[in-house]
């Protein structure tokens, strides 16, 4: 099963197609940046073995808390924005932003917990 989830990671490179708002200037562009998320799966599929133990458990429940902390601190920051800037386009893209980070530091926080 981890094998499996480890090659989903390579439609993490689907995200380079953000960068075709350097050339086009259309802030949706940058939308594709949400597939980074799948990056995270190469730190989930480096996790050796099929390990549902105590302390796995344990590691993701605290890998769940530490992006819960992060993702009701991103959601303040985009509300904030969005009230501010009043432009939803830039929340629609921060959004996605968050999206991929909040998973990639789960998939990274979880790692390094198992390795420990």
């Amino acid at each position: 099963m981890f094998q499996k989830k480890f090659w989903i990671g390579c439609l993490g490179f689907l995200g380079f197609f953000g960068m075709r708002y350097v050339s086009s200037g259309n802030i949706l562009d940058l939308a594709y940046l949400g597939f980074f998320a799948f990056f995270g799966f190469f730190f989930i599929g480096r996790i050796s073995g099929d390990r549902r133990d105590e302390r796995y458990q344990e590691n993701r429940k605290t890998a769940l808390a530490f992006v819960g902390q992060l993702s009701i601190m991103a959601f303040f920051v985009i509300w904030g924005l969005g009230v501010i800037l009043e432009n939803m386009e830039v929340v629609f893209v921060l959004s996605v932003l968050a999206y991929a980070g909040l998973l990639n530091a789960y998939a990274i926080k979880l790692y390094w917990l198992e390795e420990k």
